[in-house]
């Protein structure tokens, strides 16, 4: 009976990828016109933006940029057929190439172009560097960076905070290098701050270029064991099961949960140790006798929970 659960599992896992295949359009032997830049293109400022012609069966297309060095500094995948990316000054060549779930295209032709920065910052922007956009943290000790911009004689930064409402708690400018930090008390509370830089000159500025960090201190609540129940007796495969409650802090950082399986009740002996976003868990026991089991969380930003009590299960 094992044995024909397990072909017939085998036979719809190969239908279920052969179906998809079957749905999915062969776009293998097509191609894509690139409209923008072109063959030895010059673009004044440093904001390019890559357009193609829309693939019928393309799902989403790749986009790569190589400098002088032929090394990729883009390797973007987008479901538009166009792509806006701040670069430098220097010479380059771009590629695009369309994907679907089963096929993918060649990539077209290297294209040369070259980016000239001039001494209008109207069109230009400031590329940020450290933090990353959307980064979740509970460290409010943060050095804000960006690259250097041609032509730049200074920069001003600016700090807001979101949160029902956004508000400016810092604000400076006539920066002369390209990093800043803030008094850490200016984070208060938890929530999202958007930083934001723009270069300046003597006749123009950029725009600003801005990311969000989001600040979570709030320590994830602690795992609520559901199944197995205490002092349980179970067959070799077992499905655990727990709860994380509600978040209540401001900001809701992704949960990661740890569960932990031992001989012992101290947990000296871990025979599973395993992180999940999901609130279940299989394991199959290769051993009769007590186990002991508890599962612990942390977010993205940091913040980590007490253990849950411990349970024990008999494998029979």
């Amino acid at each position: 009976m094992k044995k024909t659960i397990k072909i017939l599992s085998l036979i719809a896992i190969i239908s279920y990828y052969a179906c998809d295949d079957i749905l999915e359009e062969d776009i293998t032997d097509d191609s894509i016109q690139i409209t923008y830049p072109l063959e030895g293109t010059v673009i004044n400022g440093n904001n390019v933006q890559f357009s193609w012609q829309h693939l019928d069966g393309a799902d989403d297309y790749r986009v790569q940029v190589l400098n002088d060095n032929q090394i990729i500094i883009v390797d973007s995948l987008v479901s538009e057929n166009q792509l806006t990316y701040p670069i430098d000054e220097g010479n380059y060549q771009w590629r695009v190439k369309g994907e679907n779930f089963a096929y993918e295209t060649e990539y077209t032709f290297p294209v040369n172009f070259s980016v000239d920065i001039s001494e209008d910052l109207t069109n230009q922007n400031v590329i940020l560097s450290t933090p990353s956009d959307n980064l979740y943290t509970n460290n409010t000790n943060i050095t804000f960076t960006w690259n250097p911009l041609v032509n730049a004689d200074s920069y001003t930064f600016e700090v807001l905070k979101n949160n029902n409402g956004q508000t400016t708690i810092y604000q400076e400018s006539e920066i002369a290098n390209t990093n800043s930090n803030i008094d850490s008390a200016l984070f208060d509370i938890d929530a999202e701050y958007i930083w934001k830089v723009k270069a300046v000159n003597n006749g123009s500025e950029t725009p600003y270029s801005e990311r969000s960090v989001y600040i979570d201190r709030v320590e994830p609540n602690t795992p609520v064991l559901n199944t197995p129940i205490d002092n349980s007796t179970n067959s070799s495969l077992v499905t655990f099961n727990w709860s994380n409650g509600t978040d209540t802090g401001n900001i809701q950082s992704s949960i990661t949960n740890t569960i932990e399986i031992a001989t012992d009740i101290n947990f000296n002996s871990i025979l599973l140790s395993d992180d999940t976003q999901n609130n279940t868990y299989q394991y199959n026991f290769s051993n009769i006798g007590n186990y002991y089991w508890r599962v612990r969380a942390y977010d993205s930003a940091g913040n980590e929970s007490d253990n849950s009590i411990t349970r024990i299960l008999t494998i029979e």
